[in-house]
């Protein structure tokens, strides 16, 4: 398999975020769990909330974040060589968007860590695909992907700060935008043709 299509293959994977989240949200019990108000996060607390709610598969939940993060250091380590002039950048914030990924899977919400892995995953999964429209220009169709991505992650940071939705639907589209990134341009490698 070459590194193009072992990129494209780790990229597609992200799908299985959703897999995991969905798994983890069918576990949910006491108060009914709300995507438009509860943080993604609260899927993965291990002990039952102030408000009675127990999350009982937090476990998949973590190891969601965890796995996310690894599979996208991996992706950015076999696609590196695709992007040779902009790899000082784009591997770094790959660094910092799977290591926030792996501190939340590791740090329940509510810890310390947890907030700062939070940033990370999402502030720095925004920075990366900004850094990525640039890296991806001379291949026009995914460049214009990137782009969207790029503009909906940034729509759930504008969100989030000003309060003008539930912070769930903030997050989710923030978060959901790198994922959907990830699976749209793995399958445009998988299908591409051409040199690997």
């Amino acid at each position: 398999m070459t590194r193009r299509r072992l990129g494209g293959l780790l990229l597609l994977l992200a799908a299985l975020y959703f897999a995991g989240e969905a798994w983890a949200l069918a576990g949910w019990q006491g108060r009914p769990y709300d995507l438009t108000v509860d943080a993604i996060s609260a899927l993965g607390v291990p002990f039952e909330m102030p408000d009675g709610a127990v999350s009982t598969r937090h476990a998949a939940m973590n190891v969601t974040f965890i796995g996310s993060g690894l599979r996208a250091l991996l992706a950015g380590w076999a696609l590196a060589p695709f992007v040779p002039r902009w790899r000082w950048l784009v591997l770094p914030l790959v660094a910092v968007y799977a290591l926030g990924l792996v501190l939340v899977g590791l740090s329940p919400a509510g810890e310390t860590v947890h907030g700062a892995g939070a940033l990370l995953a999402i502030g720095g999964g925004f920075v990366l695909l900004a850094a990525l429209t640039g890296a991806l220009w001379r291949h026009r169709a995914l460049a214009v992907w990137t782009v969207v991505c790029t503009v909906v992650c940034g729509l759930g940071w504008v969100l989030a700060l000003t309060n003008a939705v539930g912070f769930g639907t903030a997050e989710r589209t923030a978060v959901y935008a790198v994922v959907v990134w990830q699976v749209g341009a793995g399958l445009a490698l998988l299908l591409a043709r051409g040199r690997d």
